[in-house]
C-alpha cells in the first residue's frame, strides 16, 4: 500500500510540474490514460488525422523561367520527373557548402528565388549558437572562476564548525571533492582542503578524460554507475581556438550530472543506496548550500542561473531555492540537524510533496528487470547548476525500455525515432511514417499521452525560454490538417515529408547549440538579379521567428547586464523580428494571391547579392541574419555539424553495447519550387537542408569536427526524403516510407535494401569505422557483423543482436576477439540481417 501511494504521489507531481503553467485538468487527464491503454496504430492515426496527401498535382504549360532553370542546372530526367510529379524537386547533385554559397549562385544565374524556412532557421542557429558562446566566454565563464574559490574558501569555517561529528566530516570531506574537480576542470589550481581526497580527484579527473562509464563510490558506500562519456565536449565546446570552453563544457557537466540523492531513485540497480548513504548526501546538499551563502556569492551564482533559464529553461532537479523553501518550512538552522536519522525521513516526507521534488527525465544508467512491472524512477537529488528540462528529450525518455508496457507486458524498445518527437509537438503526419515502429513495438498509447499533455501547453511555456521558442517555431511547419487553400506544391505528401526533414535539422541545430545543457534522455556577367521571389508561404513560422525576436530583445534590454555584447546581441533581435516581419506580410500575400508592394518586391530582390562597388563583398537582409557577420564570413561558413540525442546503455538482452543516438546535418541541396502567383506559375530555385541520423556503440558521442572527417560521408538519409529527393547523379535514390495517398489506413511503402558501406579509412593502420543500414522491413531482425581473415578465419565478432532499423556506425579497432593485435593484409567483413548476407574487402596497413 505504501509503494502504490508513493506511485499516485510521484505520477500527481510529475503531471503538476509538467503543467505548472497551465490550466491543467489532471483528472481529465487520467481519464484519457484510461481510455487509451493498449491503442493500436490504427487508433492512433483515426485519433490524430493529418488526412490524406497528393500523390502528384497539375503543373501546367508554360512556366516562367522553367526552361531557364532546366537548362542552366542540366536537371536530369529523374530530376525533372519529380518536379512535374510534385510541383518541386530537391537534388542531392546541386549541393553546396552553404546557403550563402547557393543564394549567390541562383543570383549569378538570374533565376527567381525560393527564400526557405530552411534558411532562416539556419541564420537562427548560426546567431544564437554565437551569442551564448560569447555569453559564457565574456559572462558566465569569468563568474565562475571568481566565485568557485570564494566558496571553497568558506570550508576551512565550516570544518571548524562540525568537523567533530564524525557524520559530519564524511559530508564535509564529500563537499571538499565535490568542489575541487570542477575547479580543476576549469583550469583553476585548486588542491582538496583534506589531504586523503587527493586519490578520489585524481581518480575522477581521469575518470572524466576517459570518456567511459564507470561504477565508482560516490558520495555513498555503494557504488553508482556514471556515464562519464557525456563529459566529451562536442558542439561549440570543442573549438581549438577556444580551449577555455572545453574546460567549462566539463565543469558544467559535473555540475549538471552529478547528483546528491535526497530521495533514491527506483530501479533494478544492483547496488540500492541505503538511507544511510541519503542522510549523507542530503547533508552534502546543505553544506553546500551554506557554503555558498557563507561566501556572499549566491547573487552571482543567480546571475548565471538567470541566464541559462532563458536560453533553456528550469533545471530538472532540486534547486538552491528549493532548499531555501524545505529549510524554511522544517525550520532546519543547521545542516548538522540531519545528523538525527528521523530527521532524515521527516525531511524526505515533506519533500515529496513538492512540486519539485521528482527528475522527469532518466538521465543516468539505472537498470530495470523486464519481469518487474514496475519502471524505473530517477532520484530526487540536487544539482548545483542541473542540466534542464527539455520537453524533446521527455518526449524521448517515454517512448523507450522501460515505459513501454503494453497489456501489463514491459516492450524491449531500446532507442526512440527522431519522428516520435515531431508527433509529440504536434505533426500527426509523423506517426503514418512510423507505422513499422508502432506495429513491433506497439507504444501508440505513450505517444497519444505525450501528444495529450504537450497539446495543452500555453504560450507561457512555449514563450518561457530560447529553446522553446525555437521549437515553437519548429512546430509551425507541421502538416495542417486542412490543405486546401495552399499553393499545389504543398499539397503533396512529398513536400511535407520535405518540411520534416526541415524540422529534424533544426531540431538538430538546436540540440546541438544547447548539448551542454538539455538534458539528454537514455534512450560574373553583368548586372546579376533575381527576377522573382518566393518566400515558403508558412505564416504561422515567421510570426513564432517573429516572436522569438522580440521576447529576446526585450529580456536582453531588461534584465541582463551583458557588457560589451549586450548592444550587439539587442541589434540582432531587432533585425530579427523586422525581417520576420516582412516575410511573414510576404507570405500572407502569397496566399490569398495578392500583389506586392514595390518595397516587398524590392526586399526579395536583396536577399543575398555580391556589392561590386565594395569589391565583390556580400550584401543583403539574408546576413542580418547572423549575428555579427562581416562580410558574409559566417553566412558563408560550411556548417557539418552533430548532436548525440540519446543514449541507450544496453541491448534488449541486457548485454552492454552503449548505443548512441546522433543526428547531423550534410551539404545544402538545391531545391526548385513552381508556385502560382498573381503574376503567373513561375519556377523558383532555393536551397534547402540535408539531415542525417545515425547510431553508434561503446558509448562514442561524436564531436563535429570527427562528423565533418569521418562519418558524414559514410552516413545515410532517412528513407522518407526519397519521395522528393534525387541522389548526387541526379537519379532515383530507390523506395521510401511515405505519408497516406490512398485510401485511409494504407500502409506507406515499405523499403527493403540493406546497405553495408565501404570502410573509411581504408586502407587504414588503426582504428577504422564500418557503416550499414538497416531498413524499416527489417527493424528488429538479428543482426552480425563480423570480420575474417583472407582465409575466411573469424577473428571478431563486432555486432550480434537485435536491431532497430536506422544507420549504424561499429568501429574496428584491428584487435582480434583476445584482444590481440592481428597482422596487416587484407580483411573481410560481413553483414547478416535475418538470412541475407553482404560483404565487403578492407586492408590494415601497419
Amino acid at each position: 500500500m505504501k509503494f502504490l501511494k508513493f506511485t499516485f504521489l510521484y505520477f500527481s507531481i510529475i503531471t503538476q510540474l509538467l503543467f505548472a503553467q497551465s490550466n491543467f485538468d489532471i483528472n481529465a487527464y487520467k481519464q484519457f490514460l484510461q481510455q487509451n491503454q493498449n491503442l493500436t496504430p490504427q487508433q492512433l492515426f483515426s485519433r490524430y488525422d493529418a488526412g490524406l496527401f497528393l500523390k502528384n498535382i497539375y503543373v501546367p504549360p508554360n512556366v516562367l523561367y522553367l526552361d531557364s532553370i532546366i537548362t542552366k542546372y542540366n536537371l536530369t530526367p529523374y530530376e525533372n520527373s519529380l518536379l512535374r510529379k510534385n510541383g518541386f524537386v530537391v537534388t542531392e547533385r546541386l549541393s553546396y557548402h552553404s546557403f550563402a554559397d547557393a543564394f549567390l549562385d541562383i543570383w549569378h544565374k538570374d533565376l527567381p528565388v525560393f527564400i526557405t524556412t530552411d534558411a532562416i532557421l539556419h541564420g537562427i542557429h548560426k546567431s544564437i549558437d554565437r551569442i551564448l558562446m560569447d555569453i559564457e566566454l565574456q559572462k558566465i565563464i569569468p563568474l565562475l572562476k571568481q566565485n568557485l574559490p570564494l566558496i571553497k574558501s568558506k570550508l576551512s569555517e565550516l570544518h571548524n564548525q562540525y568537523s567533530n561529528d564524525s557524520l559530519m566530516l564524511i559530508s564535509l570531506k564529500d563537499v571538499d571533492v565535490y568542489l575541487t574537480v570542477p575547479m580543476r576542470l576549469l583550469g583553476l589550481n585548486a588542491q582538496p582542503f583534506y589531504s586523503d581526497n587527493q586519490n578520489l580527484v585524481n581518480t575522477l579527473i581521469n575518470f572524466i578524460n576517459q570518456q567511459q562509464p564507470r561504477y565508482i563510490n560516490l558520495f555513498s558506500s555503494v557504488p553508482r554507475d556514471i556515464d562519464f562519456s557525456q563529459f566529451t565536449p562536442r558542439g561549440h565546446y570543442s573549438i581549438s581556438t577556444f580551449p577555455e570552453l572545453s574546460n567549462y563544457f566539463k565543469t558544467m557537466m559535473w555540475f549538471g550530472r552529478i547528483e546528491l540523492y535526497l530521495i533514491e531513485p527506483r530501479s533494478d540497480n544492483p547496488y540500492q543506496p541505503s538511507i544511510k548513504d541519503i542522510q549523507r548526501q542530503i547533508i552534502d546538499a546543505l553544506l553546500i548550500r551554506e557554503l555558498i551563502n557563507l561566501s556572499n556569492t549566491r547573487n552571482k551564482l543567480d546571475e548565471i542561473e538567470k541566464i541559462l533559464q532563458f536560453f533553456v529553461g528550469e533545471s530538472d532537479n532540486v534547486t538552491l531555492n528549493n532548499l531555501d523553501d524545505l529549510v524554511t518550512i522544517l525550520n532546519i538552522t543547521s545542516p548538522n540537524q540531519l545528523t538525527d536519522i528521523n530527521k532524515v525521513l521527516i525531511f524526505q516526507d515533506s519533500l515529496r510533496t513538492k512540486s519539485y521534488t521528482f527528475q522527469k527525465i532518466l538521465s543516468q544508467i539505472l537498470w530495470s528487470n523486464p519481469q518487474n512491472p514496475d519502471s524505473i524512477i530517477p532520484a530526487s537529488a540536487f544539482l548545483l547548476f542541473g542540466q534542464r528540462f527539455v520537453v524533446d528529450s521527455y518526449i524521448t525518455s517515454q517512448v523507450v525500455y522501460d515505459k513501454i508496457k503494453f497489456s501489463g507486458v514491459k516492450i524491449r524498445r531500446m532507442l526512440p525515432s527522431t519522428l516520435d518527437i515531431l508527433f509529440a509537438l504536434g505533426n500527426s503526419a509523423a506517426a503514418q511514417l512510423l507505422i513499422n515502429e508502432l506495429e513491433n513495438y506497439k507504444y501508440s498509447s505513450n505517444l497519444a499521452y505525450l501528444r495529450y499533455l504537450i497539446d495543452h501547453y500555453d504560450n507561457d511555456f512555449w514563450e518561457s525560454s530560447i529553446y522553446n521558442l525555437w521549437l515553437n517555431a519548429i512546430r509551425a511547419l507541421n502538416a495542417p490538417q486542412n490543405r486546401d487553400n495552399l499553393p499545389p506544391f504543398m499539397k503533396t505528401a512529398a513536400f511535407w515529408q520535405e518540411k520534416i526533414n526541415t524540422q529534424l535539422t533544426s531540431w538538430t541545430q538546436l540540440r546541438h547549440d544547447f548539448l551542454l545543457y538539455a538534458k539528454q534522455s537514455y534512450s560574373g556577367g553583368v548586372v546579376c538579379s533575381y527576377p522573382y521571389g518566393y518566400v515558403e508561404p508558412i505564416p504561422e513560422f515567421y510570426y513564432r521567428i517573429k516572436r522569438l525576436g522580440e521576447i529576446a530583445y526585450q529580456k536582453f534590454s531588461s534584465e541582463f547586464i551583458l557588457p560589451p555584447v549586450a548592444n550587439d546581441v539587442k541589434d540582432y533581435f531587432k533585425r530579427v523580428q523586422e525581417i520576420a516581419d516582412t516575410l511573414y506580410n510576404i507570405s500572407i500575400k502569397e496566399l490569398n494571391n495578392q500583389p506586392l508592394n514595390n518595397q516587398e518586391k524590392l526586399f526579395l530582390q536583396k536577399v543575398l547579392f555580391e556589392d561590386r562597388i565594395c569589391g565583390n563583398e556580400l550584401s543583403g537582409w539574408y546576413l542580418d541574419l547572423f549575428y555579427f557577420d562581416i562580410a558574409g564570413s559566417i553566412a558563408s561558413e560550411t556548417d557539418y555539424l552533430v548532436a548525440d540525442i540519446h543514449t541507450a546503455p544496453t541491448d534488449d538482452a541486457g548485454n552492454t553495447v552503449g548505443w548512441v543516438k546522433h543526428c547531423g546535418t550534410g551539404k545544402i541541396n538545391l531545391g526548385v519550387f513552381i508556385a502560382p502567383s498573381y503574376e503567373g506559375t513561375i519556377a523558383y530555385a532555393g536551397p534547402l537542408f540535408s539531415y542525417h541520423e545515425f547510431t553508434t556503440q561503446n558509448f562514442l558521442r561524436l564531436t563535429d569536427n570527427l562528423w565533418k572527417t569521418t562519418y558524414l560521408w559514410q552516413s545515410t538519409r532517412p528513407s522518407f526524403v526519397n519521395l522528393y529527393l534525387a541522389d548526387s547523379t541526379g537519379n532515383s535514390r530507390g523506395e521510401g516510407i511515405n505519408l497516406f495517398t490512398g485510401l485511409k489506413g494504407e500502409n506507406p511503402s515499405n523499403p527493403n535494401t540493406i546497405y553495408l558501406f565501404q570502410n573509411y579509412p581504408n586502407p587504414f593502420n588503426s582504428n577504422t569505422i564500418i557503416g550499414f543500414s538497416i531498413p524499416e522491413k527489417f527493424s528488429n531482425s538479428f543482426v552480425e557483423l563480423k570480420i575474417y581473415d583472407i582465409q575466411g578465419r573469424e577473428i571478431k565478432t563486432l555486432v550480434s543482436e537485435q536491431l532497430q532499423s536506422g544507420s549504424y556506425f561499429v568501429e574496428w579497432n584491428g584487435n582480434d576477439a583476445s584482444k590481440k593485435s592481428v597482422s596487416s593484409g587484407v580483411y573481410i567483413y560481413e553483414l547478416r540481417v535475418g538470412e541475407i548476407s553482404l560483404s565487403n574487402k578492407m586492408i590494415l596497413m601497419k
